[in-house]
């Protein structure tokens, strides 16, 4: 048995002024062939699943392509989108013969001139693939079309948010594919598309409205004739016309029973709409709170800006008021700057500099804030994720530089990642556990690892163009009506299937 793999995987946010770019994979990021295993074996990550399954049970896999953005942004350039398609494609070509195919993918994929670009990817690898099983995982987050749904075989999504399933969700996927490959399963897919988009802080699946459904569909998943139950909460910052939360669930050739528990996972999501809705702590005076704690460490997610979900991440909102409230115990902070990190170089440790940090990507709310600091320490920026969601991967910020402003270590990074691991501090002599103050920028992945460090957390009011508050954002694109933009009665009214 042979099966080509290949990985692209990029989440669009509409609302940033910072489109998708060569910029954002970094070194090590885009891997060719046998470099993919060597490089991604061992990791907690799809790839290193479907690596360590092929192992497993004696599959010859063919590794095409893998590209993986360090961070969300705007649309890909269309020129990056086209290239990474189809050198794809090519390596499909260059693999035959093959028997199927697995591709990891994200599924809020946007590209110039292309809303629904994980649904281009699909269409490009099934004109290779023809009727040869294709097997996609994705994330919970992705904007799942019906074009996407026609294209695969299966689509199987992450079971968790916090992301601490990307190992198991490839597990699934390349199982999945083999038993079909060995004609131990006929995949019947229903996809049911619902009017809504929900804010991540509160797509969680450890507790809250989004737990109880995706419980539900994993405890389906025991039953006698289904293969895989997915349900996606959507990126909410998608302004693409065919946006929503959705439902896929996939049978043993029942097409009945799958269409059945694919209503009633739509239905219990749908019942919970109104849940959704985020509480945002006030950004100064819960500063001033945490700072006058006996407790610590204080984690504030600064959601807005958070570099997972698109946003540049050079927000100097919450670092202004941090500044002000002149904390007299250690507090961690975070930006991006190119220039900045640059600039704290050329200075070189220990040096005493004046400079603007933040504010330069464009997006209109920003501004860049002038700074005095000690450079206390300077880094390469690569790091290696220690927690579960990407555990193994190495993240490569770029020159990084911490910044000590009176009792503020800021690390200043020329490019952007996910900030879900206590790693980005942590690399540079940084530990949170000995802060009172931490600021990360993430909605939710982040609780997987410094929930359990911290006596508190709590998201800031900080405006973003990854803002919880979905109304006040200027959504053009999205069909109406849509939740919570709008008050559609039923999603049964207009589903987006």
């Amino acid at each position: 048995m042979r099966i080509a793999l290949g990985n692209i995987v990029q989440e669009s946010n509409s609302f940033t002024p910072v489109p998708g770019s060569w910029d954002h994979f970094p070194a090590g990021s885009v891997l060719r062939g046998d470099a993919i295993v060597a490089h991604r074996q061992g990791t907690r990550t799809e790839v290193g699943a479907a690596i360590d399954v092929a192992r497993a049970e004696g599959i010859e896999l063919l590794p095409l392509l893998s590209a993986t953005t360090s961070a969300s942004a705007g649309p890909m350039l269309a020129e990056v989108f086209a290239a990474l398609r189809d050198e794809l494609v090519a390596g499909l070509r260059a693999a035959e013969p093959f028997d199927g195919a697995l591709l990891v993918l994200h599924g809020a994929m946007a590209a110039e001139g292309y809303e629904d670009a994980t649904g281009e990817i699909l269409r490009a690898a099934r004109a290779v693939v023809g009727d040869r099983p294709l097997v996609a995982t994705l994330d919970l987050h992705a904007n799942v079309t019906a074009r996407m749904a026609d294209l695969a075989d299966a689509l199987v999504g992450y079971h968790t948010a916090p992301h601490i399933d990307l190992y198991e969700t490839g597990e699934r996927g390349m199982r999945l594919l083999a038993r079909i490959l060995r004609g131990e399963a006929r995949p019947a897919a229903a996809l049911r598309r619902l009017p809504m988009i929900v804010p991540a802080e509160n797509g969680r699946t450890t507790e809250g409205p989004y737990a109880a459904v995706m419980d539900r569909a994993i405890e389906l998943m025991r039953r006698p004739g289904v293969l895989d139950a997915s349900v996606f909460s959507v990126q909410p910052w998608l302004d693409v016309e065919d946006v929503g939360c959705s439902v896929v669930v996939n049978t043993d050739a029942d097409p009945a029973l799958a269409n059945q528990l694919a209503d009633e996972l739509a239905d219990m999501l749908w019942e919970r709409r109104r849940d959704f809705a985020v509480t945002l702590a006030p950004t100064e005076a819960t500063i001033r709170r945490a700072l006058a704690s006996d407790r610590g460490p204080f984690v504030l997610a600064d959601s807005a800006d958070a570099p997972s979900s698109g946003a540049p991440g050079d927000s100097t909102l919450v670092l202004e008021q941090l500044i002000a409230a002149r904390p007299g115990r250690p507090c961690l902070h975070n930006i991006v700057d190119p220039a900045a990190a640059a600039a704290l170089h050329t200075a070189g440790e220990g040096a005493e500099v004046t400079l603007a940090v933040g504010g330069g990507s464009g997006v209109p709310f920003y501004r860049p804030l002038t700074v005095t600091g000690r450079v206390a320490r300077l880094s390469d920026g690569d790091f290696t994720n220690q927690g579960a969601g990407f555990r193994g991967v190495v993240f490569r910020r770029g020159r990084t530089a911490v910044l000590q402003i009176g009792q503020i270590a800021l690390v200043v990074m020329e490019r952007a990642v996910i900030q879900w691991d206590p790693q980005l501090y942590r690399s540079v002599g940084l530990e949170p556990r000995d802060a009172q103050i931490v600021i990360v920028k993430s909605p939710a992945a982040f609780r997987a690892e410094y929930e359990p460090l911290a006596a508190e957390v709590a998201v800031l009011d900080a405006p973003g163009v990854c803002s919880p508050n979905l109304p006040a954002l200027p959504f053009v694109r999205a069909r109406r009506p849509i939740f919570p933009l709008d008050d559609p009665a039923s999603w049964r009214e207009r589903a987006l299937a």
